[in-house]
Protein backbone atom coordinates (compact mmCIF):
# COMPACT_ATOMS: atom_id res chain seq x y z
CA UNK A 1 0.00 0.00 0.00
CA UNK A 2 0.89 3.66 -0.99
CA UNK A 3 -0.01 5.69 2.13
CA UNK A 4 -2.00 7.62 0.04
CA UNK A 5 -5.07 8.37 1.54
CA UNK A 6 -7.58 7.43 -1.17
CA UNK A 7 -10.70 8.37 1.10
CA UNK A 8 -11.45 9.41 4.67
CA UNK A 9 -14.52 10.15 7.03
CA UNK A 10 -15.11 11.03 10.54
CA UNK A 11 -17.98 10.26 12.69
CA UNK A 12 -18.91 11.38 15.77
CA UNK A 13 -21.17 8.80 17.94
CA UNK A 14 -22.19 7.44 15.02
CA UNK A 15 -23.37 10.40 12.67
CA UNK A 16 -21.80 11.00 9.50
CA UNK A 17 -19.69 14.25 9.37
CA UNK A 18 -18.84 13.67 5.75
CA UNK A 19 -18.51 17.48 3.84
CA UNK A 20 -18.51 19.03 7.10
CA UNK A 21 -14.89 18.61 8.31
CA UNK A 22 -12.31 21.21 7.45
CA UNK A 23 -9.41 19.83 9.03
CA UNK A 24 -8.44 17.70 12.00
CA UNK A 25 -5.61 17.66 13.70
CA UNK A 26 -5.15 14.32 15.51
CA UNK A 27 -3.32 14.20 19.27
CA UNK A 28 0.10 14.37 19.70
CA UNK A 29 1.92 11.84 21.47
CA UNK A 30 4.29 13.32 23.67
CA UNK A 31 5.45 12.14 26.53
CA UNK A 32 6.22 14.15 29.76
CA UNK A 33 9.68 14.27 30.76
CA UNK A 34 10.95 14.95 34.05
CA UNK A 35 14.42 15.97 35.38
CA UNK A 36 16.99 13.54 36.26
CA UNK A 37 19.88 14.95 38.86
CA UNK A 38 22.94 13.18 39.22
CA UNK A 39 25.10 13.93 42.05
CA UNK A 40 27.91 14.70 41.53
CA UNK A 41 27.70 15.14 37.65
CA UNK A 42 28.78 17.12 35.41
CA UNK A 43 25.36 16.01 33.32
CA UNK A 44 21.64 16.55 32.74
CA UNK A 45 19.41 14.32 31.71
CA UNK A 46 15.52 13.39 31.42
CA UNK A 47 13.85 10.91 31.63
CA UNK A 48 10.22 9.94 30.10
CA UNK A 49 7.44 9.56 32.53
CA UNK A 50 3.71 9.65 31.60
CA UNK A 51 1.96 9.83 28.23
CA UNK A 52 1.06 13.58 28.54
CA UNK A 53 -2.88 14.38 27.86
CA UNK A 54 -4.41 14.35 24.50
CA UNK A 55 -6.14 16.56 22.33
CA UNK A 56 -7.62 17.07 19.41
CA UNK A 57 -8.59 19.93 17.30
CA UNK A 58 -11.19 19.90 14.44
CA UNK A 59 -12.67 22.92 11.99
CA UNK A 60 -16.16 22.46 10.38
CA UNK A 61 -17.93 24.58 7.93
CA UNK A 62 -20.85 25.67 9.56
CA UNK A 63 -23.06 24.94 12.81
CA UNK A 64 -24.12 21.76 13.42
CA UNK A 65 -26.30 20.87 16.42
CA UNK A 66 -25.11 17.26 16.71
CA UNK A 67 -21.96 18.91 17.49
CA UNK A 68 -22.76 21.58 19.25
CA UNK A 69 -24.86 19.31 21.87
CA UNK A 70 -21.96 17.62 22.65
CA UNK A 71 -20.29 20.90 24.08
CA UNK A 72 -20.81 20.79 27.69
CA UNK A 73 -21.13 17.29 28.96
CA UNK A 74 -19.05 16.50 31.63
CA UNK A 75 -17.02 13.55 32.41
CA UNK A 76 -18.44 9.76 32.19
CA UNK A 77 -20.85 11.29 28.76
CA UNK A 78 -18.36 10.88 26.43
CA UNK A 79 -18.77 11.74 22.79
CA UNK A 80 -16.90 8.88 20.53
CA UNK A 81 -15.07 9.88 17.51
CA UNK A 82 -13.96 7.40 14.96
CA UNK A 83 -11.60 8.33 11.94
CA UNK A 84 -11.50 6.55 8.82
CA UNK A 85 -9.13 6.11 5.68
CA UNK A 86 -9.17 3.73 2.88
CA UNK A 87 -10.68 1.03 5.00
CA UNK A 88 -10.80 -2.08 2.49
CA UNK A 89 -8.77 -4.00 -0.38
CA UNK A 90 -11.79 -5.23 -1.78
CA UNK A 91 -9.64 -7.08 -4.33
CA UNK A 92 -6.56 -8.35 -3.40
CA UNK A 93 -3.14 -8.96 -5.23
CA UNK A 94 -5.05 -12.85 -5.67
CA UNK A 95 -8.27 -12.00 -6.76
CA UNK A 96 -9.70 -12.03 -10.10
CA UNK A 97 -11.91 -8.94 -10.02
CA UNK A 98 -14.82 -11.00 -8.62
CA UNK A 99 -17.26 -10.59 -6.36
CA UNK A 100 -17.29 -13.82 -4.02
CA UNK A 101 -14.12 -15.51 -5.63
CA UNK A 102 -13.04 -16.95 -2.33
CA UNK A 103 -10.44 -14.08 -2.12
CA UNK A 104 -10.17 -12.78 1.65
CA UNK A 105 -11.26 -9.25 2.10
CA UNK A 106 -8.13 -7.57 3.30
CA UNK A 107 -8.78 -4.41 5.66
CA UNK A 108 -6.11 -1.96 4.54
CA UNK A 109 -5.68 1.67 5.59
CA UNK A 110 -5.94 3.22 9.34
CA UNK A 111 -8.83 3.68 11.76
CA UNK A 112 -8.46 6.15 14.86
CA UNK A 113 -11.29 5.67 17.55
CA UNK A 114 -11.05 8.77 20.76
CA UNK A 115 -12.98 9.00 23.41
CA UNK A 116 -13.49 12.02 25.01
CA UNK A 117 -15.01 15.98 25.45
CA UNK A 118 -16.26 18.74 23.54
CA UNK A 119 -14.33 20.92 26.24
CA UNK A 120 -13.89 24.13 23.69
CA UNK A 121 -16.28 25.30 20.82
CA UNK A 122 -15.53 28.26 18.82
CA UNK A 123 -17.96 29.49 17.10
CA UNK A 124 -16.99 31.31 13.47
CA UNK A 125 -18.00 35.02 12.79
CA UNK A 126 -20.90 36.01 10.63
CA UNK A 127 -20.40 39.12 8.02
CA UNK A 128 -23.77 40.01 6.72
CA UNK A 129 -25.62 36.83 5.51
CA UNK A 130 -22.27 34.44 5.41
CA UNK A 131 -20.05 32.64 7.85
CA UNK A 132 -16.10 34.50 7.53
CA UNK A 133 -14.51 31.42 9.28
CA UNK A 134 -15.49 27.54 10.28
CA UNK A 135 -15.92 26.47 13.30
CA UNK A 136 -13.50 25.81 15.46
CA UNK A 137 -13.68 22.48 18.12
CA UNK A 138 -11.53 20.99 20.82
CA UNK A 139 -11.61 17.76 22.04
CA UNK A 140 -9.33 16.91 25.38
CA UNK A 141 -10.23 15.34 28.62
CA UNK A 142 -9.63 11.91 26.48
CA UNK A 143 -9.96 8.77 27.95
CA UNK A 144 -9.84 6.27 24.59
CA UNK A 145 -7.07 6.84 21.59
CA UNK A 146 -7.03 3.82 19.60
CA UNK A 147 -4.67 4.04 16.22
CA UNK A 148 -5.14 1.05 13.82
CA UNK A 149 -3.22 0.60 10.64
CA UNK A 150 -4.24 -2.47 8.68
CA UNK A 151 -5.82 -3.97 11.32
CA UNK A 152 -2.65 -4.13 13.85
CA UNK A 153 -2.77 -1.69 17.02
CA UNK A 154 -0.38 0.53 16.50
CA UNK A 155 -1.18 2.18 19.24
CA UNK A 156 -4.58 2.02 22.20
CA UNK A 157 -4.39 4.07 24.79
CA UNK A 158 -7.58 3.37 27.37
CA UNK A 159 -7.48 4.94 30.63
CA UNK A 160 -11.19 3.64 32.16
CA UNK A 161 -9.40 0.50 31.85
CA UNK A 162 -5.65 0.70 32.28
CA UNK A 163 -4.35 -0.73 28.83
CA UNK A 164 -1.43 0.89 27.25
CA UNK A 165 -1.11 -1.26 23.88
CA UNK A 166 1.96 -0.10 21.56
CA UNK A 167 2.99 -1.88 18.36
CA UNK A 168 0.30 -5.02 19.58
CA UNK A 169 2.38 -5.43 23.02
CA UNK A 170 -0.06 -4.84 25.74
CA UNK A 171 2.20 -3.70 28.61
CA UNK A 172 -0.10 -3.30 31.07
CA UNK A 173 -1.40 -7.08 30.71
CA UNK A 174 0.98 -7.93 33.51
CA UNK A 175 -0.14 -5.12 36.13
CA UNK A 176 -3.48 -5.66 35.68
CA UNK A 177 -3.83 -9.47 36.40
CA UNK A 178 -2.53 -8.57 39.19
CA UNK A 179 -4.18 -5.74 40.99
CA UNK A 180 -7.55 -8.20 40.09
CA UNK A 181 -6.54 -10.64 42.61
Amino acid sequence: MDRIIRGANWYCNQINQRQRIDETILPDLSRDMMQYVMGGSWFGLELPAEIAALTCEMTVNGVHEDLKTRFGREPGDWTELAYYENLLNVFPANSTGEVGSGSKVQMRGRVVMLKGLLNNYKQGGVKGQKSTSPTQLRWSSIVLYHDIIDGNTVHKFDIPNNVLIINGVNYTAEHNRIIAA
